[in-house]
Formats: C-alpha cells, sequence, structure tokens
C-alpha cells in the first residue's frame, strides 16, 4: 500500500464521481433519470450530490483495489470513506 497508489485511488474516486453528477457527457442520461423520478424526488437528488455518489464511487475503487491485491480487503472499507471524503471536498472546492 504505497502512498502513490493510495493517491491515485483518491484521483480515480474523485473523477468518476464527477463524471456522474456534473460532467456533460453522462447530462443526457441524467436527465432522462431526473425526468422520470421528478426534479425533487431522493433518486434524482443522489445521482446529483458529489458526496452521496463518492461513498459509491469510492466502495467501487477499495473493493477493486482489494480483490486485485493492491491493499488488504480489511484496508477496503476504510479507505472507501477515506476516497469518499477526499472526492467530496474536492468538489466543494470546485464550485458548480
Amino acid at each position: 500500500m504505497d502512498a502513490i497508489t493510495l493517491a491515485i485511488g483518491a484521483l480515480v474516486t474523485a473523477r468518476l464521481t464527477r463524471l456522474i453528477t456534473r460532467d456533460q457527457i453522462l447530462h443526457p442520461v441524467r436527465r432522462r433519470l431526473i425526468l422520470r423520478w421528478g426534479k425533487d424526488s431522493m433518486l434524482s437528488y443522489l445521482i446529483t450530490c458529489d458526496w452521496c455518489v463518492s461513498i459509491w464511487m469510492g466502495a467501487a475503487v477499495a473493493t477493486v483495489g482489494a480483490e486485485t491485491g493492491l491493499w488488504p480487503r480489511w484496508a477496503a472499507i476504510p479507505l472507501c470513506l477515506a476516497y469518499s471524503y477526499v472526492a467530496g471536498y474536492l468538489a466543494s472546492r470546485e464550485g458548480e
């Protein structure tokens, strides 16, 4: 578990989070889902909330890292939380 691998995991989490919540390439998908669920629904909120999406992306990145042997399996949960926090923090510093 070296520092560069951990940092890359955090940045991958942040990038995937931004891709889902803000990037134009997935805007048509987000728009379609929001129209289907309603603008004020909890599901619409969950796909546009950086903090909400980052926990799932952090879990995915941490799990893939554990399954491929980049870090021990016990580290997946703390890394998920740490990656989510880094992604959420970076998103809050970025603005709209």
